[in-house]
């Protein structure tokens, strides 16, 4: 790709972001500071507030010069609002501070008034039918849609449920990952409600996020994508989207499904994680990620729809297992990555002995038995393994000695190893042979000499059959047989 088509392709997916998005975009993904600054001349050079709207430039430049300031609109009383600041502007809407007053009792509301070329009769029908279907949305991390209508001059508003609270880019920086996750899993929550009362977002982005002085998120927005460009909708007026946060499929145009949520929901997961946007070449320490969140956040936004997770719930249960050292469904995960992520579950002995036979397996898998040293291994066993031997006698010694004190404990680390010897040790009777007296010795302790005789009679046969099993063993081998037939 030339400069010409990687500025052509940075001016589209940053033409219309806020100015500190679209700097932080261009710093993720120009790589070249003067590209950058083109791209910024660029959009200056194009600026037009109302992208999205199909109109001569001269009619535009009118509306602009007569629109009012938005600031004039303060103080107004009409119907049951009054506007009581003026908080930001958009390319779409200005947003105000109001109080309503309903029943009886007052209410602070955001109120988000529409620029005066979206005004249209077609669009007021179209928010009446909607108006239901989102005020129905009650979700403790959903800002509530209350109403919809126009002012006395035409224009016409939403309604929403007013919070005082940070955006989700502003809040991150700082906080402990852990924190970090577990606020985003309230994030998730609330996007899988939303699906299942069949509302897409569209424009899941970090400004659309608001958290509150209690660490509580608020999503902004939802639904009010599909009001301005559902069917019915006015003519030319098309859903706002954030390039950078949208999908491939919404990015060419394409019907939206919950699957763009998805994808927006990743890159919104990377950003939060990383502080920066995803980078097209992405490898888990460039990108300041674990392999696992790594794998997660891809998944979330793989380019096919198909191949991201089917639900924010899917990518919930992911992250829910990353926080409790579990393998993930994103990634395919090693015997060892496994080991290691059992190891962080349980920090106590159990712990320390799971460790020490991961590694001892992995050792062994590891490293082929040298040919030169054959006779020696077979007849004092293991050979050059002494440390791998070593190492599952402390195994034994931990686990055992604690298997009686804490029986949650050892029954997670059979769990494990029974795992292990149906996934990884089938092709390494070695290992295998190791892993049965490891678990004969927990279920003897435990007082299950069944499971146990199991494991025993099955290291026999291995101790006949497999090269390299020295006298050490055979004797360990004949003394759980007499323990299991006592």
């Amino acid at each position: 790709m030339n400069r010409f088509q990687r500025a052509q392709e940075l001016f589209a997916a940053t033409v219309d972001l806020p100015p500190d998005e679209r700097a932080r975009v261009l710093r993720a993904r120009a790589g070249d500071d003067a590209l950058a600054r083109d791209v910024e001349a660029l959009v200056a050079a194009s600026a037009d507030p109302i992208p999205a709207l199909d109109r001569d430039a001269s009619a535009l430049l009118d509306q602009l010069r007569d629109e009012p300031p938005p600031e004039q609109l303060c103080g107004l009383s009409f119907g049951s609002y009054k506007i009581e600041d003026h908080i930001s502007s958009g390319g779409m809407a200005h947003v105000y501070r109001a109080t309503r007053a309903s029943a009886g009792a007052r209410r602070r509301v955001a109120l988000k008034v529409l620029r005066p070329e979206l005004a249209g009769e077609r669009l007021h029908e179209h928010f009446q039918r909607e108006r239901e279907t989102l005020a129905a949305l009650e979700h403790e991390h959903i800002v509530s849609f209350i109403d919809a209508g126009a002012l006395p001059d035409g224009r016409p508003f939403l309604a929403m449920e007013y919070v005082e609270g940070v955006t989700l880019a502003r809040w991150g920086p700082g906080v402990e990952e852990r924190a970090r996750i577990e606020l985003f899993l309230k994030v998730l929550a609330a996007v899988q409600y939303a699906h299942r009362m069949l509302v897409v977002h569209r424009d899941l982005k970090p400004s659309n996020v608001l958290v509150t002085a209690q660490g509580a998120p608020k999503l902004l927005d939802f639904g009010v994508a599909a009001l301005l460009a559902g069917e019915g909708g006015a003519p030319g007026v098309r859903a706002p989207l954030t390039p950078a946060y949208a999908s491939p499929e919404q990015l060419r145009g394409e019907p939206v499904t919950t699957a763009s949520d998805l994808y927006s929901l990743g890159v919104l997961l990377h950003e939060l994680l990383t502080g920066a946007l995803p980078d097209a070449d992405e490898a888990s320490g460039r990108a300041g990620l674990s392999h696992d969140l790594l794998a997660i956040s891809k998944k979330a936004r793989a380019l096919d729809p198909a191949r991201r997770y089917q639900s924010a719930d899917e990518l919930a249960h992911d992250l829910r297992r990353y926080l409790a050292h579990e393998p993930i469904a994103a990634a395919d995960s090693s015997w060892l990555h496994r080991a290691r992520l059992f190891a962080r579950r349980h920090r106590f002995p159990v712990t320390v002995a799971a460790a020490v036979v991961a590694a001892t397996i992995t050792g062994w898998i590891g490293s082929e038995l040298d040919r030169r040293h054959a006779e020696r291994e077979a007849t004092h066993g293991w050979g050059a393994h002494s440390e791998a031997k070593l190492a599952a006698r402390v195994f034994e010694r931990w686990i055992v000695e604690r298997a009686a004190h804490d029986l949650e404990s050892s029954t997670r680390a059979t769990d494990f190893l029974e795992r292990a010897i149906r996934e990884d040790a089938r092709d390494h009777p070695e290992a295998e042979l190791l892993l049965r007296l490891t678990l004969a010795e927990l279920y003897l302790a435990r007082g299950e000499r069944e499971r146990a005789a199991r494991h025993v009679e099955r290291a026999r046969a291995l101790a006949r059959s497999t090269r390299g099993v020295g006298e050490l063993e055979r004797a360990r081998v004949l003394e759980l047989s007499g323990r299991v037939e006592a």
